[in-house]
């Protein structure tokens, strides 16, 4: 299993002493090139800042005016980055608030021509751009009795903000890469805070309002020693289970965009059945492994596939594997993963001759009908 050393920059406001016994290294050097993507995913704690400054009174009456409506149901739907997004929200509905969410299918409308009968139901669309036909065609269809259709999207002005019952802004500005990294943060934080405010919960609301910090020390993070992990072609798996399946497609996507590597999101809980058979020397695996009820099984699982051969790059903030800080809320730990994953796709991409801010074949704005 690659253990990557817990080495981390030092930062103003934050304390520079060792951690789980590992002392932090010096500042690291910035590379001679900085692409947008890195730049970009640099700002996600500012835009999570942002977020909890001008975001909470909007998401304090929408939890408000959600616990009166009661909803029976809810629907997420986005594309992309978007969609990973939605299915955190899926999991965070369900597990939190047990309420029944599943993945909307916007060309259920635009390509099949079919109403959905909905009613007493949230619908949540996520989007960075506001502009897949397919997504604000559903999106404008999906009315019934005492349903509510919620926004999360980066541009106001865009045709989904225009045409939802409530926006909330990302607050992530312009993101010029096609590899989308703090726009795909700030849904997912935002997606943590609906839920804290809706639950009205005390300690889910205070993990919201930490978020800029716990980004920020998840940049200081050194993590060099893995970017040969992703050298060589070849498959990967990309593994997390409940909220951490979401971090796992996000991955995996951002693998397949920037690295051109075939990497899959699987479920910890499928693993064993079906995708095992594949395992061995030529099947790399990556496994974020956030510290709540599934974190055994991960620790099970990434011995498993080690005896079958497969090499295994475990993230996790146990303090003993990778160097993302432990933080009471499993939640804030995957996001952290996530954002400090961002650089080293980045890196690995350009190790491999890649440009990750333009990959062959891609756009930025993909208008699904």
């Amino acid at each position: 299993m690659l253990v990557i050393a817990a080495k981390r920059r030092p930062a103003l406001g934050f304390r520079s002493d060792a951690i789980y016994g590992v002392r932090r290294s010096r500042l690291m050097k910035e590379p001679a090139r900085t692409t947008l993507m890195e730049a970009e995913a640099r700002e996600a704690p500012v835009v999570a800042a942002r977020l909890v400054a001008k975001a909470t009174p909007v998401l304090r009456d929408l939890g408000e005016r959600l616990r009166g409506l009661s909803p029976r149901y809810a629907l997420a739907a986005g594309r992309g980055s978007s969609d990973a997004a939605a299915l955190l929200a899926k999991y965070l509905f369900e597990a939190r608030l047990g309420l029944p969410t599943v993945s909307a299918a916007p060309s259920i409308r635009s390509i099949y021509g079919r109403q959905l009968n909905i009613e007493k139901a949230l619908l949540l669309a996520i989007s960075q751009s506001g502009r897949s036909p397919d997504l604000v065609e559903f999106c404008r269809s999906a009315t019934g009795p005492d349903v509510l259709r919620v926004g999360l999207i980066n541009d106001a002005a865009s045709p989904l903000a225009e045409i939802m019952d409530v926006f909330v802004s990302l607050e992530a500005g312009p993101e010029r890469s096609v590899a989308a990294t703090k726009s795909c943060i700030a849904a997912m934080t935002l997606v943590f805070g609906l839920v804290a405010h809706w639950l009205d919960d005390g300690e889910m609301i205070a993990a919201f309002e930490r978020s800029p910090e716990v980004l920020a020390k998840a940049l200081m993070e050194d993590w060099r020693s893995a970017e040969a992990f992703f050298d060589r072609d070849g498959p990967v798996y990309v593994i997390g289970r409940g909220p951490g399946l979401a971090v796992a497609a996000e991955a995996a996507l951002k693998l397949k965009e920037t690295n051109g590597l075939h990497a899959e999101a699987v479920s910890a809980a499928e693993v064993r059945h079906g995708p095992f058979a594949l395992a061995g020397p030529e099947l790399r695996i990556v496994i974020f492994a956030q510290r709540d009820a599934a974190y055994e099984g991960f620790k099970k699982l990434a011995d498993d596939l080690e005896k079958l051969g497969s090499p295994v790059l475990f993230i996790s903030a146990d303090g003993t594997r990778i160097g993302v800080r432990p933080d009471v809320e499993p939640v804030l730990e995957l996001l952290a993963m996530l954002l400090r994953f961002y650089l080293l796709a980045n890196a690995t991409a350009l190790r491999r001759g890649r440009s990750p801010d333009h990959p062959p074949t891609l756009t930025k704005v993909t208008e699904t009908r």
